[in-house]
C-alpha cells in the first residue's frame, strides 16, 4: 500500500512535530500564565514559533532538502498549510477547553492530533513536492 520512504517520511514527520508540539506546549504556557493572554491567542503565537522550528527541521531531516534550496518559496508554502492547520487547531482547543472543560494545555494535545494527518499531507505533496 505505501511504499517505505513514505513511511519513514511519515515517521519523521511525526517526530518533528512531538518536538513542535512542546515547543507550543511551552510558549502556550509562557503566554497564557507569566504574560496572562487569553490562551486562544496565546496559542496563535505560540503555534507560528513551533511551526517556524518544524519547517526547519522538515525541509533538512524529513524531506532531505538543503537549508537554502527555495527557502523563502517554501517556508511560505509550508506556512500557508500551517495556517489551515491553525483554523482548525485553535477550533479543537476551544471546543476541548470550553465545551468538554479539559484543562487548556491537556486540550492543546488533543487539538494537535487533529491536523497532523492534514499537515503531513500538505506538506508532502505541495511543499515539497515529495510523491508518494
Amino acid at each position: 500500500m505505501f511504499n517505505q520512504k513514505f513511511l519513514r517520511e511519515f515517521l519523521k514527520y511525526a517526530v518533528v512535530g512531538a518536538s513542535g508540539l512542546f515547543v507550543n506546549l511551552f510558549f502556550l504556557g509562557f503566554f497564557t500564565e507569566i504574560l496572562e493572554m487569553h490562551y486562544l491567542v496565546s496559542e496563535v503565537f505560540a503555534f507560528f514559533i513551533a511551526t517556524s522550528s518544524n519547517f526547519v527541521l522538515n525541509k533538512t531531516w524529513t524531506f532531505r532538502e538543503e537549508i537554502r534550496d527555495k527557502f523563502s518559496f517554501k517556508g511560505i508554502k509550508f506556512f500557508t498549510v500551517a495556517c489551515f492547520s491553525l483554523l482548525i487547531n485553535l477550533f479543537f482547543l476551544w471546543f476541548f477547553t470550553e465545551v468538554t472543560g479539559i484543562y487548556y494545555l491537556f486540550s492543546q494535545v488533543l487539538a494537535a492530533g487533529f491536523t497532523l494527518m492534514s499537515n503531513f499531507a500538505g506538506n508532502k505533496l505541495w511543499t515539497f513536492n515529495s510523491r508518494i
